[in-house]
């Protein structure tokens, strides 16, 4: 008896253990985030508005309203796990050149937005740049796209789910936390240790809206076969685009072909009618 008791005790203290270790490593790979905002938009000749909101929980964030004259349509961003807004610089003249207005924000945690990252945060932080995005007087808020790359994937799909956004785009995004864990931990029960999950691709399931799922064939850190699913999991109207690159090419909309094809979706020219895939 006292041997099983001893046992029992081992294996509770082993499970405790690896939930510590696995929390560690989910909120240290999960969250990379910097406090330096390295550059705004006026140093590249962009006019913007820095904009100071309150989440539902209390936590001030910080972002960038970009304006710009054009489509009427206003691209609400939601980045990566690295960084700060000060690293998309490249982003801002993407969306402004193309005559999108552009509202990219700091997660808690990041740039100068206070609190610390937590998925049920950062769920929280995306819907509070939405609410105060469509306050404006200047923006349609019937005309508002959910762009999530990478971690903000999952981000923008679950705004998707709470408020009425006309399109959503993932780029470079991923089916689940647990998913990847359990591919690099296969021996480990990861699903049962993680705390986090942004499982994209159940919430890709329930969402109506026109949809463009965007992957690199090159991508280093989140496999093609990422995008991959997640384009299988969506529920149409849907498409897919691929691009030659990795996951850390940031600078790809520079690329005609791809520029064109993504402002293509983000005008609402795409088929309403099917699904379709492009390569």
């Amino acid at each position: 008896m006292k041997i099983v008791l001893i046992t029992a005790a081992v294996i509770v203290a082993l499970g405790a253990a690896l939930k510590i270790v696995a929390m560690i490593i989910e909120q240290n790979s999960l969250y990379r985030p910097s406090r330096a905002v390295s550059a705004e938009p006026g140093s590249v000749g962009i006019s913007y508005e820095a904009v100071s909101f309150t989440t539902s929980d209390g936590e001030t964030l910080h972002g960038w309203f970009v304006p710009a004259s054009g489509v009427g349509i206003t691209v609400l961003y939601c980045h990566g796990n690295a960084g700060s807004i000060g690293d998309r610089l490249h982003r801002v003249r993407f969306f402004h050149q193309a005559g999108m207005n552009l509202f990219l924000f700091d997660y808690r945690g990041y740039g100068e937005s206070a609190g610390v990252p937590s998925e049920s945060g950062l769920y929280a932080d995306a819907v509070a740049a939405y609410d105060v995005l469509v306050s404006r007087r200047d923006i349609n808020p019937r005309r508002i796209i959910a762009y999530g790359r990478s971690l903000g994937g999952p981000v923008a799909a679950e705004l998707a789910r709470r408020r009425n956004v006309r399109a959503l785009i993932l780029e470079s995004s991923f089916v689940s936390v647990p998913l990847r864990a359990q591919r690099r931990f296969p021996l480990l029960p990861m699903k049962l240790l993680l705390s986090q999950h942004y499982d994209a691709a159940s919430k890709l399931r329930g969402i109506r809206i026109p949809k463009l799922i965007v992957h690199g064939k090159q991508d280093e850190v989140i496999s093609f076969e990422d995008g991959q699913k997640l384009y299988e999991c969506a529920a149409g109207p849907k498409q897919f685009l691929s691009f030659e690159g990795g996951h850390h090419d940031e600078q790809f909309p520079t690329s005609p072909e791809y520029g064109e094809r993504l402002k293509e979706f983000m005008l609402f020219r795409q088929k309403r009618a099917g699904d379709e895939q492009t390569q």
